[in-house]
């Protein structure tokens, strides 16, 4: 929320540097996010009035204009302006004057003429186009005629000021108001806050309206007041500028004034033109019908239905309520009658409305966070206030007012000493009552406990904690002193899946992969373009976006997704993993762990990703690993692509990405993934390693080349090696396949080193011969494989 300081000024009086003010709001609790200092850059621009006019001698796109600028001698300016005329009061750089963009003014001469300054347009002084008339945007800035000529352009336009942006959290509506944080502004600088004018003259003629709520839970409180004999023209400066400043373009007096009274007070209301609506003088609140047309004031037709309030002259609907009035009601300049409208409406009701109809405007976005119902009153008379102040119009007797309750404020008992214990302090109980009254707390200290009312706008204190942390921050965090913890100390530890997590990122990272954490929601389109099925999928009752509209059943496509923009990023190589939940509808949702990892680049290939993988798997001590080609899985490649099996465990999947996949994302290089199952990985997984003692004896080590089918996988010739290993086999290598000329058709020679070793004695010769023969015998036998000969 934007907070122009000397708005605020009107209610407290703030007299300190800007940076100063700020660090003090956010240490107190009202976060300031940063400001802006108006007018900033500005030097030696004053206001000028045009005397004379006339064309420049040597170029007919400039003329020469006489200026006073209040100094002894008029000035003399060359311009190319269009839009000038004599008596125009203008600004004016003088010689030496600095812009806001850097821009140094000097003396000169233009083709031949003397100009002994500049004309300026509105945004050559940094005031933005949207917030300025149409017909001054262009060309020179046209100022009216309440201005003093000589007088400094900041003073005359306002662009003296600072403008801060405070970061409102969600339980605070009370502070997206100026009012809201003048409070806070005056409890944190102990500094006493001046309330609004908002008394006025009401004419001898009553109200003559009815108002009927057709669904009360939606509408607590409707306010009407009625104003004749109304005059639209421009509002005061003042009330443009701050509107401007607070980000809100100035339309006429009685719509600004409208809007200045809602970032003051924070309550949103309504100006309806009296004599465009049903002659019965009657407002019905009324819920919208299915399929209903409705045109509002941005010229949009909007289409409701039955769970969104509409407000309606009893023959058509007038404004969507919370949300944005009519066209065929809205102020014009043959305004006469107009009926004022402050309302509170149901905060989840507005929020509803504007999600499904696409619009967010002021007005909701405050209505949707809560508004105490005082405050409709309040605003509503600010309103006819300032109306009558400036003469706008004439308010009339009385108002319609739907509430028929007694608005009550909450009440709290705290206990002294707790808040003590919790505070880490020593507070007395008078030093919490002044720290509460500052915030407008009606508090008595009473022995040992404190009895609190609430003021009705904070509507986010309903318990001991809230009045704790307004008590702590008042008093300041950084004036709590530091302590030792007291009693029995007792130390976290990490659950078994959390210490395995940590191995197995730690594993992943010694293998040359990046952790990456992507969001647990995911679109429809990302399955689709992945090919992983639409079924069981848990779907949000109310998504961000269609991208997130869904929790992911895999962790394939936020991987390719990552991938896919690092290549498009001309990162040569990438490799990353994610350690996530995946999600399953069941009867009930059901939440999974799964790990992903996947790369790219020049000189990654099936082999190399399935060596990190070999990598991760030595790392945390899982045995007995196991790979059996694929082509279940329709992410990956039909022919590059492995099941991974643990004994009979499945494990994963590792392998190439499927051509269509990365056709989907538009990706020219291949891509290499490997997915596991995180509950399986840990039950397989040795947490323990055990001592293996230097070997005493010496090692002995065969090589042997096997010709077999081509169809034949190679784990089953090591699984009849190591069957035949006599348990003297330390470690088989494949180091060599081969197909070519010196092999013939539909065979493969496969190349191993068996490494044999025992534990208690020195091997022959003899028995590692006897162990060689048995295993070429059952490769024979059972694989049809022979010794090649070399």
């Amino acid at each position: 929320m934007n907070v122009p300081i000397k708005w605020l000024r009107d209610y407290v009086d703030i007299n300190m540097e800007i940076k100063e003010f700020c660090d003090a709001m956010t240490m107190s609790g009202t976060k300031a996010e940063g400001y802006k200092l108006i007018g900033e850059g500005i030097e030696n621009v004053v206001v000028g009035k045009i005397v004379d006019i006339k064309p420049h001698p040597d170029a007919d796109k400039l003329i020469i204009v006489s200026v006073d600028a209040g100094k002894e001698n008029l000035l003399q300016i060359v311009t190319g302006a269009k839009n000038v005329k004599e008596n125009d009061l203008v600004p004016v750089a003088l010689h030496g004057a600095l812009l806001p963009d850097g821009t140094k003014i000097k003396k000169g001469k233009l083709r031949g003429e003397v100009s002994e300054g500049m004309l300026c347009s509105c945004q050559e002084l940094d005031i933005e186009e949207k917030y300025v008339r149409e017909d001054l945007r262009d060309g020179i800035f046209i100022l009216d005629n309440n201005h003093t000529i000589g007088e400094d352009i900041r003073e005359a336009l306002m662009l003296n000021d600072a403008v801060v942006e405070f970061e409102i959290t969600s339980n605070r509506p009370d502070c997206l108001s100026i009012l809201g944080i003048a409070h806070e502004a005056a409890a944190t600088f102990k500094l006493p806050l001046k309330m609004p004018e908002n008394t006025y003259e009401e004419i001898d003629k009553p109200i003559n309206f009815k108002v009927e709520v057709l669904e009360k839970n939606l509408c607590p409180r409707y306010i009407i007041k009625e104003i004749t004999d109304v005059k639209i023209e421009e509002s005061p400066y003042f009330i443009q500028r701050r509107l401007i400043e607070s980000g809100i373009r100035p339309i006429n007096n009685i719509v600004d004034i409208t809007n200045y009274v809602m970032l003051e007070y924070g309550q949103p209301l309504h100006a309806f033109d009296k004599d465009k609506l049903s002659s019965q003088n009657k407002i019905t609140l009324r819920r919208g019908m299915d399929g209903e047309k409705f045109t509002t004031l941005d010229e949009v037709e909007r289409t409701v239905d039955s769970t969104m309030l509409l407000i309606t002259d009893s023959d058509a609907p007038i404004a969507i309520a919370g949300v944005m009035g009519g066209l065929d009601s809205e102020v014009s300049l043959q305004t006469k009658n107009i009926i004022i409208e402050s309302a509170i409406f149901d905060a989840n009701n507005i929020r509803q409305t504007s999600k499904k109809l696409g619009l967010r405007t002021e007005a909701s976005a405050k209505f949707e966070k809560g508004i105490d119902l005082s405050r409709a009153k309040e605003a509503v008379d600010r309103v006819c206030h300032l109306i009558s102040y400036f003469g706008y119009g004439k308010v009339l007797k009385g108002d319609i007012d739907t509430l028929d309750t007694v608005i009550s404020n909450k009440k709290i008992s705290v206990n002294i000493d707790r808040i003590n214990s919790l505070l880490g302090e020593e507070l007395s109980p008078s030093e919490m009552v002044d720290i509460l009254s500052r915030l407008k707390f009606k508090a008595q200290a009473d022995k040992e406990k404190l009895n609190i009312e609430i003021p009705s706008f904070r509507l986010d204190i309903e318990m001991e904690a809230d009045i704790l942390e307004e008590i702590a921050r008042l008093y300041g965090y950084n004036n709590i002193k530091s302590r030792n913890i007291v009693g029995e100390l007792t130390s976290g530890i990490k659950s078994a899946e959390r210490e395995f997590e940590d191995t197995l990122k730690d594993a992943m990272m010694a293998n040359g992969l990046t952790e990456i954490m992507n969001y647990s929601f995911t679109s429809i389109k990302g399955l689709e373009k992945t090919r992983r099925s639409l079924e069981n999928i848990v779907s949000l009752i109310n998504p961000l976006g269609e991208e997130t509209s869904i929790m992911r059943t895999s962790l394939i496509p936020g991987m390719i997704e990552v991938l896919s923009r690092n290549i498009s990023k001309k990162v040569d190589f990438f490799g990353g993993f994610e350690i996530g939940n995946v999600f399953f509808q069941d009867e009930n949702p059901v939440q999974n762990r799964a790990i992903i990892a996947g790369l790219y680049g020049k000189e990654e290939d099936f082999y190399s990703m399935k060596g990190r993988l070999e990598g991760v798997f030595e790392y945390i001590g899982l045995k007995n690993r196991d790979y059996i080609p694929s082509s279940e899985d329709p992410s990956f490649h039909p022919t590059r692509c492995a099941k991974i099996y643990s004994d009979d465990a499945f494990i994963g999947y590792i392998g190439e990405i499927h051509p269509f996949v990365l056709d989907a994302y538009n990706i020219k290089k291949r891509l290499y993934l490997f997915s596991l199952n995180f509950e399986v990985l840990m039950e397989k997984s040795e947490k323990n390693k055990l001592y293996s003692p230097v070997p005493k004896f010496p090692a002995i080590k065969r090589d042997i080349a096997i010709v077999i089918d081509e169809d034949i996988f190679v784990r089953e010739i090591e699984t009849i090696i190591k069957k035949n290993g006599n348990k003297l086999i330390e470690k088989i290598d494949l180091f060599d396949i081969y197909t070519g000329d010196q092999i013939e058709s539909g065979k493969k020679s496969v190349a191993y080193s068996i490494i044999y070793r025992a534990k208690d004695r020195t091997l022959t010769d003899n028995e590692i011969s006897e162990i060689q023969e048995k295993i070429l015998n059952e490769i024979e036998e059972v694989l049809k494989g022979k010794l090649r000969e070399l």
